[in-house]
């Protein structure tokens, strides 16, 4: 026969073995999550939307894509909209959208290790906007969750077969070093770092300038005359939407320069014929 007593010695020995299961589960869901998602630990007060769920609930939440406008209109989730976080008017806009629309807010930007949508929504409650969360995995990864809800180069459901793998983005990339060393009478050199990165001028003799929503023309041009084109931005993520684009046109000779300007500085080239 069980006394009394063993029988409350084992009822607490179940419930401290029942809480120490579920605290290892909760390190190792949290482990996981910080595996995954490296910027959770540090924004760890940034509630965070799982894809399924978002998709689920996707015509009931305000989505927004705080990347740039060539970003989002390179790539962007379907009814989102674009509010750039480093617009101006960034709070302004969100107000706006609160007042009209009171469903919860999401913002999302290119993945696990952009910290933009995690800044958008630490911002907007800094305002006293309530309701917002981060779809932390992205662009990327909600495409190939949910092709059926994304929108690339204006065309929806997305063919996954369209999205740059690794081998095509390393195929087109070069060193710097071997970047200036391509230049000739036959290549185009275009700079598509936006107006507010250009403090550090390289390659003046050669270079045109043209941000990436208005390098379509060059494209053409270059295409046309057989050119091919070397491409470099600020630290090497720009050149990766433009990327879309010069698939589409079907442009084939073309190279970016591995790591844009800041990659050029590290390199430590020092001036050249092209300066």
């Amino acid at each position: 026969m069980i006394k009394k007593g063993e029988i409350s010695s084992r009822f607490i020995r179940f419930l401290c073995i029942s809480f120490m299961s579920v605290i290892f589960f909760v390190q190792m869901a949290f482990s996981a999550d910080v595996t995954q998602f490296p910027l959770r630990e540090k924004y760890r007060d940034i509630p965070t939307i799982s894809h399924q769920d978002l998709y689920r609930l996707l015509d009931s939440t305000v989505l927004v894509d705080v990347r740039s406008k060539y970003e989002f209109d390179t790539l962007h989730i379907k009814n989102a909209v674009n509010i750039s976080i480093s617009n101006a008017g960034f709070i302004t806009r969100l107000m706006k959208i609160r007042e009209r629309d009171s469903r919860p807010i999401v913002f999302y930007c290119n993945g696990i290790t952009c910290a933009k949508s995690y800044k958008a929504c630490d911002k907007a409650v800094k305002f006293g906007i309530k309701d917002v969360s981060t779809f932390d995995l992205g662009i990327f990864g909600w495409t190939k969750a949910h092709p059926d809800a994304a929108v690339l180069l204006g065309e929806s459901p997305v063919s996954l077969d369209k999205l740059i793998d690794d081998d095509l983005r390393q195929a087109h990339l070069l060193p710097p070093a071997d970047f200036v060393a391509a230049i000739g009478k036959k290549v185009m050199v275009i700079d598509i770092r936006e107006h507010f990165q250009r403090d550090v001028i390289i390659l003046t003799k050669v270079t045109r300038v043209a941000s990436s929503d208005k390098i379509i023309g060059l494209i053409k041009k270059a295409k046309k005359d057989g050119l091919t084109l070397l491409i470099y931005d600020a630290v090497g993520k720009q050149t990766r939407w433009l990327q879309y684009l010069l698939e589409k046109e079907g442009m084939k000779n073309y190279f970016f320069m591995a790591g844009g300007l800041k990659g050029y500085l590290e390199a430590n080239l020092g001036p050249s014929e092209y300066d």
